[in-house]
C-alpha cells in the first residue's frame, strides 16, 4: 500500500485521523475537564524535561534545544495546578519532506533527529513524530494531546514509537499501525496513523524503455536531478560516453518522470547502473520497480548474472534485490564516493531470447518481445505498390553495362 502526502497547499482540507472507537470511548472519560492545552514558556520546558528524564531515557539537551531553536512551538502541556511535576505534556516533530523521507527510508532516529527534518514555526507540516508523551496514571491526558496533533497537523500523519509493551498495546488499540505495512523501508518500530477517508488510490508508477530522444532526455533530467545535484557529479563523470550503447529505463509516478536506470550487456553478465529516484519520490515505491525491471529485462535476455556497484550505504537496499557482495573485493571510490562490487544470480526467462529464435521476434522493439513488431503490423502482402517501386528502384540501380570496343573485333 502506498501513502500519500499532502503539501503545503492542501491547508484548509482538515481531516480527521483514523483513531479507533476505543480511543473516542475513553476520551469521553475526560468529557467536563476544562483544563487548556497550551503552549508552555522555556522554564516550563526546561522543568517538564527534568521531571520526565528522571524516570525514562530523553533526547540529549542540545539535541533538544537545536530542536526548540529550529521550531519553538514543538510542546504542549495540559496545566494542572503550580506544579509543573503533575502536568502531562507531549512532545511532537512535525516533519518536513527531508523528515518524511528519512522516515520512510528508514534513516529516522528519534534520540538525534536532525533539526533540518521539521518545518519551521508557523509553516504546515506534512507529518508529525510524536517524540515524547508524558502523562503517568492520566492516560486520558495523553488522548488529549494527540488528538491535538490531529488539529496542529490538520488530519496529516501521526508516526510513532511505542517505549515499552503496555505503550505498544495503548497505541494500536487506539489505531496506530505497524508502518512498514504501508512503507516497506521505515524502521521496524515505527508506528503510523493516517487520516479517516476513502481510500485513496496509489500513485500510478510505470517503467518502460526509453525510446525516443524525449525519453531519453527525460531519463537525463532525472539523472542531473541526483547524481548532479546531490552527488555533485560533474557533466563528464556522470554523462560518461556509454548512454548511446546501454538501454536506458524511464520511471514515471503520474506520468512524472521520476527515476531511471541503465543497463550495459558484457559477454555472460549484465551491468545494473545509474538507478536514481528524485527525491520527491523516495516515499513511492519506484526503486522497487526500476530494481524488478532490470532483472526482468536481462531475464528475457537470456543472462544469469547481474552485476552492480553499490553505495556503499545502501548495500542493505540491494540485498532487498537479492544482491550480494562479492566476497574478497574491497571497497573502492570514484567522484569522492565509497562503493562496493556486488552481484545476483537469476535465472534466465523460459522466454528469453535465443539463437534459433523466430526470425520475425528478433527484430521487434526492445523488451517488448511479446509484441508483434512494425513489419508484423503491416498490412499482409505488403504495402500496396511497394515490390513493384523495389523492383523499378533495383533496375535504376543496376550497374551498366561496360562500353563495346569494336576495335576488338
Amino acid at each position: 500500500m502506498e501513502a500519500v502526502f499532502g503539501t503545503s497547499g492542501d491547508r484548509g482540507n482538515s481531516k480527521n485521523l483514523a483513531f479507533s472507537p476505543s480511543f473516542y470511548k475513553w476520551l469521553g472519560r475526560s468529557a467536563g475537564t476544562f483544563n487548556r492545552i497550551e503552549i508552555p514558556n522555556d522554564a516550563e520546558v526546561g522543568e517538564a524535561l527534568r521531571v520526565a528524564g528522571a524516570r525514562m531515557k530523553l533526547a540529549e539537551a542540545a539535541r533538544i534545544e537545536a530542536i526548540r531553536r529550529r521550531n519553538a512551538s514543538v510542546f504542549r502541556v495540559i496545566r494542572r495546578g503550580e506544579n509543573i511535576a503533575l502536568w502531562p505534556f507531549i512532545a511532537f516533530l512535525p516533519l518536513n519532506q527531508d523528515g518524511v523521507s528519512a522516515m520512510i527510508d528508514g534513516r529516522f532516529d528519534g534520540q538525534a533527529p536532525d533539526p533540518e527534518w521539521i518545518v519551521r514555526e508557523g509553516e504546515p507540516p506534512l507529518a508529525i513524530y510524536v517524540w515524547l508523551v508524558w502523562a503517568p496514571n492520566r492516560m486520558v491526558d495523553g488522548l488529549r494531546l494527540l488528538q491535538e496533533l490531529e488539529r496542529i497537523g490538520e488530519g496529516c500523519p501521526l508516526f510513532s514509537r511505542a517505549v515499552n509493551p503496555v505503550s505498544a498495546r495503548i497505541q494500536q488499540a487506539i489505531g496506530f499501525l505497524n508502518a512498514r505495512d504501508y512503507y516497506p523501508d521505515a524502521p521496524d518500530w515505527a508506528l503510523v496513523l493516517h487520516a479517516r477517508e476513502e481510500k485513496r488510490a496509489a500513485p500510478k508508477i510505470e517503467v518502460s524503455i526509453a525510446r525516443t530522444i524525449e525519453d531519453v532526455m527525460r531519463v537525463f533530467a532525472v539523472r542531473s536531478a541526483t547524481y548532479m545535484s546531490e552527488q555533485f557529479a560533474t557533466f563528464e563523470e556522470e554523462f560518461d560516453g556509454n548512454d548511446f550503447c546501454a538501454t536506458q529505463l524511464l520511471g514515471t509516478v503520474d506520468g512524472d518522470p521520476a527515476g531511471c536506470a541503465r543497463i550495459r550487456y558484457f559477454g555472460d553478465f549484465a551491468k545494473l547502473e545509474r538507478m536514481a529516484v528524485r527525491r520527491e519520490y523516495r516515499n513511492t515505491r519506484l526503486m522497487f520497480h526500476l530494481a524488478r525491471a532490470c532483472v526482468d529485462h536481462c531475464r528475457e535476455k537470456g543472462f544469469r548474472t547481474l552485476y552492480a556497484h553499490s553505495r556503499a550505504d545502501l548495500v542493505p537496499l540491494w540485498g532487498r534485490f537479492g544482491a550480494k557482495l562479492i566476497e574478497g573485493r574491497p571497497p573502492f571510490s570514484f567522484a569522492d564516493v565509497e562503493y562496493r562490487e556486488m552481484y545476483m544470480t537469476i535465472e534466465p526467462s523460459p522466454t528469453a531470447i535465443r539463437f534459433g529464435a523466430d526470425p520475425l521476434l528478433m527484430i521487434r522493439p526492445e523488451g517488448v518481445w511479446d509484441r508483434p513488431g512494425p513489419f508484423e503490423r503491416a498490412p499482409k502482402g505488403g504495402l500496396v505498390g511497394r515490390s513493384d517501386l523495389i523492383h523499378r528502384s533495383a533496375r535504376w540501380m543496376k550497374p551498366a553495362a561496360p562500353a563495346r570496343d569494336d576495335r576488338a573485333l
